[in-house]
């Protein structure tokens, strides 16, 4: 205090002197400065000693006014005033830090329930039975929530098949072709195709959209020698679903079509069209033809 009386002083003011006399004396201050040489030592240093009293009242007074807006604004906390403003003190300066840390312990605790969870899927999936079949829909199909969802349609497909311990039915939503491109339906396009470049189904069941734009890309298993053989006697001549590849320009059968099986009009799944096709590197292929038998022999039901 004794540096903030000085510095009134030295203005020629005294310590209860308001803002705007403060500002005052330092315009005299500086009117007087320019009128006197500027190479003159005394005038100089007269005036950088006015300078320093000048800002050290103001920022006195800044100061001031800083502290009774804290005081104003920690009142409430009574007697917990101290604390809150140092607390308060301590989140703006360490703020960013504090943050970091937050999101580091989320990311950590979220990775080790992520870890957890994984780990019991593996046990859960490692205490089944081997998959006897892999099944994969693609296309306008959806299963019946009513009914169990997906998880529903897989067990109503593991009941038409008593003699198989497990069926792994995966379904993969997709729109019809050619109506419209919009957003939507390029982000449904786009899940498909990672869907079929990353899973390995033994069976892809489709509807008329979806096998004119998967039947193309060679992951068919052509079935014309399957149609002449094993399969023939329950084949009727709109069974059979033909196509090209981009390598083979001749028309071979890559689909049959089970739309109005017994077995298809059971599952709990909304569609259009139903039509069973091999993956060409189908690991049970022998399964996967028994399976189309099944679903063409007339007057077959899981009931």
């Amino acid at each position: 205090m004794d540096e903030l009386k000085k510095a009134y002083e030295t203005l020629g003011l005294p310590e209860n002197a308001s803002r705007e006399e403060v500002e005052k004396a330092f315009e005299r201050v500086l009117r007087k400065s320019r009128s006197k040489s500027a190479g003159a030592e005394s005038g100089e240093t007269e005036y950088e000693m006015k300078l320093r009293a000048y800002k050290t009242i103001v920022e006195h007074e800044e100061r001031s006014k800083i502290n009774e807006m804290s005081r104003k604004r920690y009142d409430k906390w009574g007697k917990f005033a101290g604390t809150a403003e140092k607390i308060d003190d301590f989140f703006r300066l360490y703020r960013t830090h504090v943050i970091i840390s937050v999101i580091a312990v989320i990311v950590l605790v979220a990775g080790t329930v992520a870890f957890i969870n994984h780990r019991e899927e593996q046990k859960r999936l490692a205490a089944l039975p081997p998959v006897d079949l892999s099944i994969m829909f693609i296309g306008n199909y959806m299963s019946d929530q009513n009914r169990g969802g997906d998880e529903g349609l897989e067990q109503a497909m593991t009941a038409q098949f008593p003699e198989w311990k497990r069926l792994e039915v995966l379904l993969t939503y997709l729109p019809p072709q050619g109506q419209g491109v919009g957003t939507t339906e390029i982000a449904y396009q786009q899940k498909a195709m990672a869907v079929v470049a990353t899973e390995t189904p033994d069976i892809y069941i489709l509807d008329e959209s979806s096998f004119k734009w998967l039947g193309g890309g060679g992951v068919l298993e052509p079935l014309d020698e399957e149609a002449e053989g094993v399969l023939k006697p329950l084949l009727k001549e709109d069974s059979l679903v033909k196509g090209r590849t981009e390598d083979d320009a001749d028309d071979h059968i890559y689909g049959i079509r089970v739309s109005d099986s017994a077995l298809a009009k059971e599952l709990p799944l909304t569609m259009d069209d139903m039509i069973v096709t091999l993956r060409i590197d189908s690991k049970n292929k022998d399964k996967a033809l028994h399976f189309i038998e099944r679903y063409l022999k007339p007057g077959v039901s899981a009931k």
